[in-house]
């Protein structure tokens, strides 16, 4: 089957462009069906945590997942952070943000004025090993303290703390009379009895610009089921009556709040249920995160398994095209910073619709925006009462780093490919273009200077273009060689032919004067004229002759070493000198004596030539000049004279046979024959001929024969 050099390029740029648009293709339908496999696998995890919580007998009523209250509640989350009783809140950080305010109300009047007075605070409450820690950032523009020798701790600016258990309830002040350290009291039951220092309430009380900070620790073990603070503002250090008092729990609620955290037990079925690099949390129906496990630790590109190539050769491969892959690959964060700490609230998109018995899936953005988190959300359910909602969340990274290494192979595969196919494409190149310098050189070779044809192109079995063009070139060579051939011998043939029908002629001619005798002067000048025509004729034939018979007798005749300097002398003396006794000739013979090895009497009529052709077209008046110069291992003769120039189409086929160029005709025959027969001469003797234009402003032309000298 033939195919063409076109249609193998075009094969080869076609793979070369379907390739990497294939990989990029296969990239999106492998990115796309990652991602809905990862939203089904969290969507089937948040199922699967939901079913397992819910099959826990009354976990969710020991848990207080019920008649919740988010005005009264109060929220203690794990710390992280080691809290110095210090009044300065720069360990609370980063919990500090989720700090919750409490402010514009007012549940106490003064008694000279029923205004409320502003008083708001900012509070954060946790849980650091066995002890609960809290902070209160007050506004308040009069600070009032206790009166040292006052053994009521109400009269001043305080903080009370509520604490109830199964069947009891417990009622705590911290009222410093100065700023420092601080010890809470522990209100009796019986308001005749004295308040009892409580050791374990310990804090810092810092005054401020807007107001004060308080920092308090209490131990875990004081604590029971509801817990509530109340800040208490005194604005009149006289009288210390109570202008206001804002707390955790709502306005005019007797009751403290629950006191909620994260759970253990709760935490503990996460765990035996926890997924790699994914998120669970479990929030309340106020949205309180109640329990976390997991971590979205990022995948790192470690974390992907490689094929398809040497873990090796791909790093090597990925450093040195990591600049590349930068334009076509997604960015992503890398590092995650997990929360050292859970929020006390989950506000996710599709949380409220989980809340109202609805799974759905999100996304949503954290570190700057530049990682993306898939969340799965479905409603928790205690019996047929949704009591709140399961929260699994994952990052995208792990699809962005199979991705993104999908289109580093592609791109590094699709640069191998083309690496492959540009050096199949210069193999290639190279392969044509070799071919095309061969078929050159075959052609250059097949020509002499001259025009002839030395030898012919051979045919070739490729089934290409430059196949064709090869055998072209041979069959037109064919054609070429067979018409020279033919032109050559048609010399030979019309002498043979022409020979006996001009011997009858002559024959003719004198039976017709011997006849006539000499009964008419015209009649006789008539014959006289064609039998120098007949002359004439045979001359031409016998030019023809020995034109083309010139090869076979130089094989035939013998070589001798002469001095070509010495010959020529002598052949300008008694020859060309004699003959042309009108026209000057100047000699310029070599400094030395210059041997060739050849036949005189050949040689001599080869210059003959030169020199009766450079006769014929000097310019009246001008001298032919013979130079004869040595060079190395040839010698160069050469004959000039001034005169019309050749035509410069004409320099290669002058030495052609039945080839002339001159203008005007004369007596004698020219046939082209004569420097056909130079030629033939000097290359039987090993060397050749030229013929060149004369520079330098000059008009004439130079022929120059260079033949090969021997050893003295």
């Amino acid at each position: 089957m033939r195919i063409s050099l076109r249609i193998k390029l075009a094969l080869v740029s076609l793979l070369l462009l379907l390739f990497p648009l294939l990989g990029m293709r296969l990239n999106t339908i492998i990115k796309n069906n990652l991602i809905t496999s990862q939203e089904d696998t969290l969507s089937f995890t948040a199922q699967a945590v939901a079913a397992a919580l819910a099959s826990q007998a009354d976990l969710f009523s020991r848990e207080q997942f019920h008649a919740l209250n988010r005005n009264n509640d109060l929220y203690l989350f794990q710390l992280f952070n080691a809290i110095r009783l210090d009044g300065q809140l720069a360990d609370w950080h980063p919990e500090y943000d989720q700090a919750q305010f409490f402010g514009n109300q007012s549940s106490g009047d003064s008694e000279e004025n029923s205004e409320p007075r502003n008083l708001g605070f900012r509070h954060l409450a946790g849980k650091q090993g066995k002890h609960l820690y809290a902070f209160f950032e007050v506004q308040d523009d009069h600070l009032v303290f206790r009166n040292r020798q006052s053994l009521r701790l109400d009269r001043s600016d305080h903080l009370q703390i509520l604490i109830e258990g199964d069947g009891w309830r417990r009622r705590y002040l911290v009222s410093p009379h100065e700023p420092g350290w601080v010890n809470g009291f522990r209100m009796p039951d019986n308001p005749i009895k004295f308040p009892v220092i409580e050791s374990g309430i310990q804090g810092v009380w810092r005054r401020t610009e807007r107001g004060y900070v308080l920092e308090i620790r209490m131990p875990l073990a004081l604590l029971g089921k509801r817990l509530s603070f109340t800040i208490v503002d005194v604005d009149d250090p006289e009288k210390r009556q109570i202008t206001a008092q804002l707390g955790t729990a709502a306005a005019g609620s007797e009751e403290p709040g629950w006191l909620l955290g994260t759970s253990k037990a709760i935490e503990a079925i996460l765990q035996s249920l926890d997924r790699p690099y994914a998120r669970i949390r479990v929030v309340d129906g106020n949205q309180r995160v109640r329990a976390q496990v997991g971590s979205l630790r990022a995948y790192r590109e470690r974390d992907i398994s490689r094929g398809g190539m040497t873990a090796l050769m791909m790093e090597r491969v990925h450093r040195l095209l990591q600049p590349l892959y930068r334009f076509f690959t997604t960015s992503f964060s890398a590092d995650i910073t997990d929360q050292v700490s859970q929020p006390t609230a989950l506000d996710l998109k599709g949380i409220a619709e989980a809340l109202a018995g609805n799974s759905s899936l999100t996304r949503y953005r954290m570190e700057d925006d530049k990682v993306e988190v898939m969340a799965a959300i479905t409603p928790l359910r205690d019996g047929k009462e949704v009591v709140g909602a399961v929260v699994v969340e994952q990052t995208t990274n792990s699809i962005l780093a199979l991705s993104n290494r999908l289109i580093e192979e592609t791109l590094s595969l699709s640069l191998l490919a083309f690496v492959l196919g540009g050096g199949v494409l210069l193999v290639f190149a190279f392969r044509i273009s070799a071919r095309i310098r061969r078929l050159r050189n075959q052609a250059a070779a097949s020509l002499t200077d001259d025009g002839r044809v030395r030898n012919i192109i051979p045919t070739g079995k490729a089934g290409d273009e430059i196949g064709d063009l090869g055998n072209t070139l041979h069959s037109m060579l064919e054609q070429l060689k067979l018409q020279v051939e033919h032109r050559e011998k048609m010399a030979d043939n019309l002498e043979h032919e022409m020979r006996t029908p001009l011997a009858g002629v002559a024959a003719s001619l004198k039976n017709l004067a011997e006849e006539l005798g000499e009964t008419s002067v015209e009649i006789q000048q008539y014959l006289a004229w064609a039998g120098r025509d007949v002359l004439r004729l045979e001359e031409l034939l016998t030019s023809i002759r020995e034109a083309t018979t010139l090869q076979e007798s130089l094989q035939l005749e013998a070589q001798e070493v002469f001095d070509l300097g010495r010959a020529v002398s002598l052949w300008l003396e008694h020859g060309w000198q004699q003959t042309c006794p009108e026209i000057a000739f100047v000699y310029e013979p070599p400094r030395q004596s210059v041997a060739v090895k050849g036949d005189p009497l050949r040689l001599r009529q080869a210059m003959d030539k030169l020199v009766e052709n450079a006769v014929s077209f000097h310019a009246p008046g001008t001298a032919i000049t013979l130079c004869l110069q040595l060079s190395g291992t040839t010698v160069s003769l050469q004959v000039i004279n001034l005169g019309s120039s050749i035509d410069p189409s004409l320099q290669r086929q002058i030495f052609n046979s039945m080839v002339s160029s001159r203008p005007e005709k004369d007596d004698l025959p020219h046939l082209g024959l004569g420097l056909y027969i130079v030629r033939t001469i000097t290359q039987y003797h090993g060397g050749t001929v030229r013929v060149d234009n004369l520079q330098d402003g000059q008009h004439g032309v130079v022929f120059t024969m260079i033949l090969p000298v021997v050893e003295s």
